[in-house]
């Protein structure tokens, strides 16, 4: 028997006027990108990123790790700190991500002040190397979607339509197992006459800038293109499945 798996994304798009009714829809479908197939592969195992350094732990709790480079941990994330000395808690453990307030700190809850930490030259290896979806982003490029390259990402980013997923979900449908992203962009967001693309990205914090290769997940061509008017709508519904054999 020929074993016939992989993940396959599909969705379709809505676009509702002022009055509330569905002005047009349609259907698209996608290549995961290859950042995809390391997201979901990388958080199915388990596989820990790149061990990031330390410079600096606050004396309190909850306590505020800073690193030197993007950490791309989201709340829920754990994260593993190896290395580091502190005067009354040992921070040399696994610990729950609990607030990301930029995208090189993170806090972590001891249940206690830690003390002066005296030497905050460590790691923190997260236990997740891709983080999680944090948005997705329109733009009005039309180069062919490809798993790696410039296809890959968003071509022409249309500004201030970085959102945040309305609702992720995970459901069974058939033998295979579904991934639901909603995203909707409302009245006076992403108004243009030729919307064309869109992404997922879990980019760390989400910017409202295009997004890289490396930081999307999957990427759709909208046809026909979308008119959007200045209060319209537009609710996209895209699906990743986790095919079965």
């Amino acid at each position: 028997m020929e074993e016939k798996a992989g993940i396959h994304g599909h969705g379709v798009w809505e676009l509702f006027g002022p009055d509330k009714l569905l002005k047009a829809q349609g259907k698209f479908t996608n290549l995961i990108t290859q950042v995809g197939d390391q997201y979901y592969g990388d958080r199915a195992a388990g596989i820990a990123g790149a061990a990031l350094t330390t410079n600096a732990i606050t004396n309190a709790d909850p306590a505020v790790v800073t690193v030197t480079t993007a950490h791309g941990l989201s709340v829920g994330d754990s994260v593993t700190l190896a290395s580091v000395t502190a005067a009354t808690t040992d921070l040399n453990n696994s610990w729950v991500v609990e607030s990301t307030p930029s995208s090189t700190t993170f806090g972590i809850t001891l249940g206690v002040a830690p003390g002066a930490v005296s030497d905050a030259a460590g790691t923190a290896t997260p236990a997740r190397s891709l983080g999680k979806v944090t948005g997705l982003k329109l733009g009005t490029g039309t180069t062919a979607v490809a798993k790696t390259g410039a296809g890959a990402a968003l071509v022409t980013y249309k500004t201030g339509t970085h959102v945040a997923p309305t609702s992720v979900a995970s459901s069974l449908s058939g033998s295979s197992r579904r991934i639901t992203y909603v995203g909707t962009w409302g009245a006076g967001v992403g108004t243009d006459s030729a919307l064309a693309e869109v992404v997922i990205t879990n980019e760390s914090p989400i910017s409202d800038a295009t997004s890289t290769a490396a930081q999307t997940i999957s990427r759709a061509l909208l046809s026909p293109t979308i008119n959007k008017g200045a209060g319209d709508t537009l609710v996209v519904t895209w699906n990743h499945d986790l095919l079965a054999a």
